[in-house]
């Protein structure tokens, strides 16, 4: 759901959660009385040891779970501005890798896809959408 950029690296979570695995951004949930961007600086700091600022919404994710009819959102934020190192967290293990180097590590299912709105300024939505028992991706 967010990133933290530096120097063309990308900081990664390789996560440990049952609901989604392999290799993604930090991110999480917004609690109760807590902002959207007050969430980004908290789950980024719980999740990643690092205290981030400057945060720029690149767009969003969103799709319907074909199960339970919710509509889900997922705000994608970037920055450059970040203090402290990196440390792993009881949600995975946290290390910086070069863009060209995704190609190489296993991505958390849709993760690919999401990238394009963090780097194309033109596209704001990631939508998956499930049609005939598939998932389908549009990037607007």
């Amino acid at each position: 759901m967010k990133y933290i950029v530096k120097n063309a690296l990308t900081a990664i979570l390789n996560l440990k959660s049952y609901h989604w695995k392999d290799i993604a951004f930090p991110g999480g949930h917004v609690e109760r009385g807590e902002s959207i961007v007050s969430s980004v600086i908290r789950e980024v700091k719980e999740e990643t040891g690092l205290t981030i600022s400057n945060l720029e919404l690149c767009g969003i994710q969103n799709w319907t779970d074909p199960t339970d009819h919710y509509r889900y959102l997922v705000f994608c934020y970037k920055t450059s501005h970040f203090s402290g190192s990196i440390q792993s967290s009881a949600e995975g293990e946290v290390f910086w890798i070069d863009r060209a180097e995704l190609k190489n590590v296993q991505l958390a299912d849709g993760f690919e896809t999401m990238l394009d709105i963090f780097e194309y300024l033109q596209l704001t939505e990631n939508y998956f959408c499930f049609e005939e028992g598939e998932w389908q991706v549009e990037n607007k």
